[in-house]
């Protein structure tokens, strides 16, 4: 009997890994088609119209799993950490978005590795945890990176550097407020409610700033692909991977996020960056993984994510 049940735990962790992979793999599509798409159109069009799909493929998982009215009864705590939580995705989207238009994907996807140095920040002022030596040295090890990145970076790369590098500091706040507000709200109806209100938020954008259309008749296949890819998708596995094994290997498995990222945008893009920049986002995602393997090896909380939307 026992057999069976630690065969059956052990086949649950493989699945477990498998499933952390191919959201890692998903997320790296995702940047790529993004990439793509925003050779067409502006970043809040594109936006507008992946939300605006996830949010209509949530609304029948809500209605199934409890209904309109459920996702909308939420108390004040409730409400003001959905708030939150959609006020940092939007930024958080925007930014990283912005900064892909005008970059790299594969240098974007390393330098967005800086979300883990955020969260793990942030666990350190509200959850009173403290940086230990290997912690350091990982700290370390990742600004190192993100120096040799942007000193090799060429010219016309500078200001996606800094939209990418905002929208990661933006993305660990955006997940360490997830963490409080899935206290208060079901996570189905938490991203339900947040893809909604950032759709409609997007469009406001787009039709106050009188962004044009033009370009999206030639992308519209890889919006929906992006659509499906990001806050579907990847969302979900990643969700179904945290069942089967410990956030902390999941976060691990999502730092090889990049690595997938380099080998579509060479195969489909024919992009590769340079060699010392490769190198700069290399220190940098060892600098994540040390961090983290140390949080694991020491009991402490990691609040990361594997996708961007």
């Amino acid at each position: 009997m026992n057999h069976t049940t630690d065969a059956d735990s052990a086949s649950s962790r493989k699945s477990g890994y498998l499933l952390a992979l191919f959201s890692s793999m998903s997320s790296a599509g995702s940047t790529v088609v993004g990439k793509w798409n925003l050779a067409f159109i502006h970043p809040l069009v594109m936006n507008g119209f992946i939300f605006s799909i996830a949010t209509i493929i949530l609304a029948f998982v809500t209605l199934v799993s409890g209904g309109f009215k459920a996702a909308f009864r939420q108390s004040k705590q409730g409400w003001f950490w959905l708030g939150m939580f959609t006020a940092f995705s939007w930024l958080a989207v925007w930014a990283f978005w912005a900064g892909v238009q005008k970059m790299d994907p594969s240098l974007a996807a390393f330098l967005n590795r800086i979300e883990v140095l955020v969260a793990i920040a942030l666990g350190i002022i509200f959850l009173g945890e403290r940086f230990n030596r290997i912690e350091t040295f990982g700290a370390a090890v990742s600004i190192i990176g993100i120096i040799v990145m942007k000193m090799t970076l060429r010219i016309e790369y500078s200001e996606g550097f800094w939209l990418v590098l905002i929208g990661s500091i933006l993305f660990g706040m955006t997940e360490f407020v997830s963490k409080i507000a899935v206290r208060y709200v079901n996570p189905v109806a938490l991203t339900f409610v947040r893809n909604m209100f950032l759709a409609v938020m997007y469009w406001i954008a787009v039709l106050a700033g009188g962004v044009s259309f033009d370009g999206f008749g030639q992308v519209w296949i890889g919006v929906i692909a992006l659509g499906l890819l990001g806050p579907i998708l990847a969302r979900m596995v990643y969700l179904l991977a945290l069942k089967k094994i410990e956030l902390s290997k999941v976060a691990i498995i999502s730092q090889s996020q990049p690595v997938f990222v380099v080998i579509i945008a060479l195969f489909v893009l024919g992009q590769l960056p340079s060699a010392k920049e490769i190198l700069g986002g290399i220190l940098l995602t060892v600098g994540c993984l040390i961090m983290i393997l140390s949080r694991q090896l020491h009991g402490l909380r990691y609040n990361g994510a594997a996708t961007k939307v």
